[in-house]
C-alpha cells in the first residue's frame, strides 16, 4: 500500500471520531447532571461511552482515574494500529502522557498505595527508591529517567524522546506547531494566578489543535492533534467525573 491510499484511510477514520466530538453544549447538557450516577448514565449516549463504560459510581476517585487512564492507553494504541508502521512508535507514545504525574512523583520518592493496582505503574511501586529507579531502567519508560545530557524536566524528557521517534528525514508539516501549542498551555497553566480557572487556556489550546487538524487533515500531524483533542476531552471527563465522585462522599460525611 502507497502513502496516499493508506494516509487516505487514516483520515477517513480521524475525521468519523473527529465527528464523534461533543460540542460544547452537548457537555453542557450533559455537566447539567447533578450525580455521579445520572452523570455516567449521560455519559454512555455520547461518544464518550469508550471511556466511562466501565467506570461506576461505587468507585473511589482514585479507581475513576485508573480506569481513565487506561481507557486512554487502549484509545492510543487503537489509533496506533491505523497509521504507517514508521510513524506507529510516535503514535504509541503518547499513551505515556497520562502516567506523567505519577512518574513525577515516583522519581520525588513518593509512592501512593494506589499505584500497585494500575497495571501500568505497579513494577515501579516498590518500598525502596533504588529498586524503582532500576525497574523504570528496565522499562520502555527508560527515556524518561534524569541523567546526562538530558532534559531538566520530565515533560521535556519526553518530548525529546517523541520527537527521535519521528520517521528518519519525516518532515515537520506542522507537528512544530502543535508541539508549540501544547508547551505554551502549559507554561500559561504554570504562570496562572491560584484565582485563575483553566477554561480559558483549554478553550485556546483546543482552538489551535482544531485549525492543525483541519488544516492538516492528510499530514501526520492530525494524528496527534486528533489524540490531544482527545486528551483535552478526557481531562474534562476527568474533573467531571472526580467533582462529582468527592461531593457524594462530602455529602455521605455529612449526613451521617
Amino acid at each position: 500500500m502507497n502513502a496516499a491510499p493508506r494516509w487516505s484511510y487514516v483520515q477517513a477514520r480521524l475525521q468519523a471520531r473527529h465527528g464523534e466530538r461533543l460540542s460544547e453544549s452537548d457537555w453542557r447538557a450533559l455537566e447539567a447532571a447533578k450525580s455521579l450516577d445520572h452523570f455516567i448514565e449521560r455519559s454512555r449516549a455520547t461518544a464518550l461511552r469508550r471511556f466511562t463504560e466501565h467506570v461506576n459510581s461505587g468507585m473511589s476517585s482514585h479507581a475513576i482515574e485508573r480506569v481513565l487512564r487506561l481507557a486512554w492507553r487502549t484509545y492510543v494504541a487503537e489509533v496506533a494500529e491505523w497509521v504507517e508502521a514508521d510513524w506507529r512508535p510516535a503514535t504509541l507514545w503518547l499513551a505515556p502522557l497520562a502516567d506523567l504525574p505519577a512518574i513525577d512523583a515516583l522519581l520525588r520518592g513518593e509512592v501512593a498505595a494506589w499505584f500497585a493496582e494500575d497495571q501500568a505503574l505497579s513494577g515501579f511501586a516498590g518500598d525502596d527508591i533504588a529498586e524503582r529507579i532500576a525497574a523504570l531502567e528496565k522499562s520502555p519508560l527508560a527515556s524518561l529517567l534524569p541523567g546526562k545530557g538530558r532534559e531538566p524536566a520530565l515533560a521535556l524528557r519526553w518530548y525529546a524522546h517523541w520527537r527521535a521517534l519521528w520517521p528518519r528525514d519525516a518532515p515537520a508539516d506542522g507537528l512544530d506547531d502543535l508541539a508549540e501549542a501544547v508547551r505554551t498551555h502549559f507554561e500559561l497553566l504554570a504562570r496562572a494566578g491560584p484565582k485563575e480557572t483553566s477554561a480559558p487556556y483549554r478553550r485556546d489550546l483546543e482552538h489551535k489543535l482544531l485549525r492543525l487538524f483541519r488544516r492538516r487533515s492528510a499530514a501526520p500531524v492530525a494524528v496527534f492533534a486528533h489524540l490531544a483533542l482527545t486528551a483535552l476531552d478526557l481531562e474534562r471527563l476527568r474533573g467531571n467525573l472526580v467533582s462529582r465522585r468527592l461531593f457524594a462522599n462530602e455529602s455521605a460525611k455529612e449526613a451521617a
